[in-house]
């Protein structure tokens, strides 16, 4: 099933690849909300988005596949 290959690909059920797939969101729309409001204002979240980027990498090499 096409709705199942891309998860199975990344050794990852379809509501895993759900859930992290929606936490990702969630975590970039945050970062992108901090990298507005860094843009205005240089002397606020100074590490937000190198955070976010962090978070994230970790996340993925914690997946077997390493990759989403």
């Amino acid at each position: 099933m096409i709705l199942l290959k891309h998860p199975k690909s990344v050794c990852l059920t379809y509501c895993e690849h759900l859930v992290l797939s929606l936490e990702f969101s969630i975590r970039f729309y945050i970062a992108s909300i901090k990298a507005i409001i860094h843009a205005f204002l240089p002397f606020m979240f100074i590490t937000s988005t190198s955070d976010t980027i962090i978070i994230i990498d970790k996340k993925l090499k914690v997946n077997k596949c390493k990759q989403i």
